[in-house]
């Protein structure tokens, strides 16, 4: 039982007239835990008799009153319950504000802690491990603006199609668990019907189809998935609603892959138009969320396409990590102490470029007059490799 400072003048006054000499009544009040919080009278050691009664608030023990006194055991119970209805209703304002507080910081650790669950469980859907892709390269980064975000990618090879790659990102309108939820409904919708469709805007189609028909919110979800012929390097990609990626071509400026449509759950046909590209080796794809380019700085301003592109310029013929750690680099920069204003996730897919062919170390052979006139038997693996078409020998089969 914690008094303030004035509930404990206040206790002590409503006992204080039990200590008057001759009263022949001692009243303590104590609190659950048995300790004394104010006492007073006194009575001789023996010939007494003895009254209790608890204290209540709201239905709540929170301590007791003890009587003991030289007159008859019905008065003195008469006052124990005086004593304690009026402490009851002194304390009762501060015992439930006390409980209402505790109560508050109990949810709030409860809530904490369940966020907490859920961003890792979020995370995990992250693929930390992109896989093995002979020939090409992908990086990615992902931070939420909250607990839990909306944000959300994937990459994986296509069920039964070898050779086929998948890339999807996607952006649930909105942040926090309402947005969280919508993704972890929407992530595993979108990775099976990309294993079941044709192109990325069937797949695209297939998922709104279920969205529109089973959400029952407001939100919505832009997402681009693109495929990838890893042998060949064509990518077919569908948008519905989301940033266009960014091609980076060795030697030339980065430009947009604008392929517009509307975004998951609003509509119950979409009719996508898809675009498809050939990467050539050395060239890389970017995939964003808008929490990059709506990054925004202490006086308002947003870190905006142009920094982005910038950001990109400054790593063109890099590595995909690198791409990625300079838009990284450079929009927390430009956003310094400000809170992220949005979900932020980046997914980086570069062709490699081909490695030049070793060139022989040892000295040229010399013509002979034993030298035959027929030619020198080929190397088995060199004559296979002299009837494929180049594109195919400098990529190992996928």
């Amino acid at each position: 039982m914690e008094l303030d400072r004035e509930a404990d003048e206040r206790l002590r006054s409503i006992v204080g007239p039990f200590g008057a000499a001759g009263s022949g009544v001692a009243i303590s009040v104590q609190d659950i835990d048995g300790r004394i919080v104010a006492a007073a009278g006194a009575v001789p050691d023996r010939g007494w008799v003895t009254a209790r009664r608890d204290i209540v608030v709201a239905d709540l023990v929170i301590g007791r009153v003890d009587g003991r006194g030289m007159i008859g055991r019905s008065l003195l119970m008469a006052i124990v319950e005086s004593v304690a209805t009026t402490v009851g209703a002194l304390l009762g304002p501060a015992v439930v504000r006390h409980d209402a507080a505790l109560a508050a910081e109990a949810d709030k650790h409860r809530i904490e802690a369940e966020l907490a669950l859920g961003r890792r469980i979020q995370r995990s859907f992250v693929p930390l491990i992109p896989p093995d892709l002979p020939g090409y390269e992908v990086a990615s980064h992902y931070e939420a603006a909250r607990e839990v975000g909306g944000d959300f990618f994937d990459v994986f090879r296509i069920r039964g199609r070898a050779g086929r790659l998948a890339i999807c990102i996607a952006d649930v309108t909105g942040k926090g668990i309402a947005a969280a939820l919508l993704m972890a409904f929407a992530r595993p919708l979108l990775h099976a019907a990309v294993d079941h469709a044709r192109t990325p805007g069937d797949a695209l189609e297939r998922t709104n189809r279920i969205l529109v028909e089973e959400r029952r919110s407001a939100l919505f979800i832009t997402a681009l998935c693109a495929t990838i012929d890893l042998r060949a390097g064509t990518m077919r990609l569908a948008n519905a609603g989301h940033e266009p990626p960014l091609l980076i071509r060795r030697g030339e400026d980065p430009v947009w892959l604008e392929a517009a449509g509307p975004l998951l759950g609003a509509y119950r046909r979409l009719d996508l138009v898809e675009s498809s590209i050939v990467l050539a080796p050395g060239d890389l794809v970017l995939l964003y969320t808008d929490g990059v380019t709506d990054a925004q700085a202490s006086n308002g301003e947003r870190f905006g396409d142009a920094r982005m592109l910038a950001a990109v310029r400054s790593a063109s013929g890099q590595a995909a990590a690198d791409v990625v750690d300079a838009v990284c680099d450079a929009y927390h920069g430009f956003q310094g102490a400000m809170p992220a204003a949005d979900d932020v996730t980046m997914v980086a897919i570069r062709r490699l470029p081909r490695r030049p062919r070793a060139r022989p170390t040892g000295p040229a052979p010399t013509a002979t007059a034993a030298t035959s006139s027929q030619p020198p038997p080929m190397d088995p693996a060199a004559r296979t490799a002299g009837t494929l078409p180049r594109s195919l020998r400098a990529w190992p089969a996928v």
